[in-house]
């Protein structure tokens, strides 16, 4: 039995565009009723139907396949592609909506806290005599070591100690 959706789909290849037409309007709507009922969302049902007739423009149909089959098989690939892609932008969603607004309002608020600490600080060291400044600045600031201030201050570590 011969597969006439296949011989209009090989008369496309061979460029008669009239043909590819034909099997557009036959199968658009069957394909995208079929994707509807896998997708459940009739905008990217069309999306979708759209994007397996252009892979069938631009992949040959499988040999040993009817037209018929290989059609829906893509548009099965495409429509459960679509869904893997949403369960997996609803799961990033998810991770990212669960923080709660309280630790999110917490963590703003130590920021804040802490930057004014550090203003306050920093107020307070410019305070002080010049050989002390820079000395806690790095140490209480930065987070240096005495050791590693005294090394960039090119002073004994001793006396960095004796700052405090």
């Amino acid at each position: 039995m011969k597969d006439l959706d296949l011989e209009l789909y090989n008369k496309y290849m061979n460029e008669e565009k009239d043909a590819f037409e034909t099997l557009y309007n036959k199968y658009k709507n069957k394909i995208q009723y079929f994707i509807f009922n896998i997708v459940k969302n009739y905008e990217k049902a069309e999306d979708i139907t759209q994007e397996v007739f252009i892979y069938i423009l631009q992949n040959k149909v499988r040999e040993n396949c009817s037209f018929k089959y290989y059609i829906y098989l893509v548009a099965r690939s495409r429509a459960y592609n679509y869904i893997n892609q949403e369960k997996r932008r609803t799961e990033i969603n998810e991770k990212y909506s669960l923080l709660d607004s309280e630790e999110i309002q917490k963590d703003v608020s130590d920021l804040i806290e802490k930057q004014e600490r550090e203003k306050e600080l920093t107020e307070a060291i410019n305070m002080l005599d010049d050989k002390y400044k820079n000395a806690i600045y790095l140490t209480k600031i930065e987070g240096l070591s005495y050791k590693e201030t005294a090394e960039i201050l090119r002073t004994n570590y001793w006396k960095c100690a004796l700052f405090y």
